[in-house]
């Protein structure tokens, strides 16, 4: 909802258009009105993330109790150092919470974020736990793989763990998409790593998960496609903060994309949404 981060993490896929696009934000009032239209034309989730820090915007909060009162699942992506008490109420609304950290030290959270946010964002952690209370929100950590973090691994999860929160999730970053600065196939240690992913696995017990993933990636822990379709594109409407809806997350604010504007009036989705131009836009990607 809102173009901004806190944070300059050097791989991140919104490097392309954060620069460009800072300050751009959804009003509050066009959100709740947005799912309004979402939960009466059948839309069953909602998941607010990406293109920035969401929780920067001081309209989520009611964004996700809305949403949740209109019987929409909801969830979202945060950093975790911006939650405030009426945020974090929210987040125990939610079905699922993902906290991003990335490191299990100061040290190494600057190094890959550019910020001395790491011990705010485990404060901010413990203090979204004291809250919880009887909600069945299953809230994760999640890591990706990097040079500067990949002996981290265990760590960030037994951290997660000490927490109290549900889960670790843990992935190679994919550092080798041609718009995010410095691109390249990264080699990291793969023995290493799985030997991490064992002792992350041994912490797993019946209040808290473990799910190292793989599937994307070759042995090498180098991007694969084993596809050349997307399955997922004609069930997602991915909207960003210009208002307007693109057929991909993966390509969010690239104009050849762009499905339609969705603002001020989110009742002109149903002017584009299932048209040609929406089902030619699907057959033409070749993953």
């Amino acid at each position: 909802p809102y173009a901004a981060c806190n944070l300059s993490c050097y791989f991140c896929v919104t490097q392309r258009y954060l620069k460009t696009k800072v300050g751009l934000k959804l009003p509050t009032d066009y959100m709740l009105r947005l799912v309004d239209f979402l939960a009466n034309w059948g839309v069953r989730g909602l998941c607010v993330s990406g293109g920035g820090e969401p929780t920067l915007h001081r309209g989520v909060p009611s964004v996700l109790l809305y949403a949740k009162e209109l019987g929409l699942k909801t969830s979202i992506f945060t950093n975790g150092t911006c939650l405030t008490e009426e945020l974090i109420a929210a987040l125990w609304s939610c079905q699922f919470v993902t906290w991003s950290i990335n490191a299990a030290d100061a040290k190494t959270y600057f190094l890959i974020k550019d910020a001395n946010l790491f011990d705010k964002a485990v404060s901010n952690m413990e203090r979204l736990v004291a809250h919880k209370g009887n909600s069945k929100t299953f809230v994760c950590a999640r890591m990706l793989i990097l040079p500067e973090n990949f002996k981290q691994i265990h760590q960030v999860c037994k951290l997660a763990k000490k927490l109290g929160l549900g889960g670790f999730s843990v992935r190679p970053v994919d550092f080798e998409r041609e718009d995010i600065i410095g691109h390249r196939k990264l080699d990291l240690p793969v023995a290493e790593v799985m030997e991490q992913f064992e002792k992350c696995h041994e912490e797993e017990a019946s209040d808290f998960k473990v799910f190292t993933v793989t599937h994307k990636f070759d042995p090498e822990f180098h991007v694969k496609h084993d596809f050349n379709e997307c399955l997922a594109t004609p069930l997602l409407i991915p909207i960003l903060q210009d208002g307007n809806a693109y057929v991909c997350v993966d390509k969010k604010m690239e104009a050849p994309f762009c499905l339609g504007s969705c603002y001020p009036n989110p009742e002109t989705i149903l002017t584009w949404w299932g048209s040609d131009k929406h089902r030619k836009m699907i057959k033409s990607i070749d993953i």
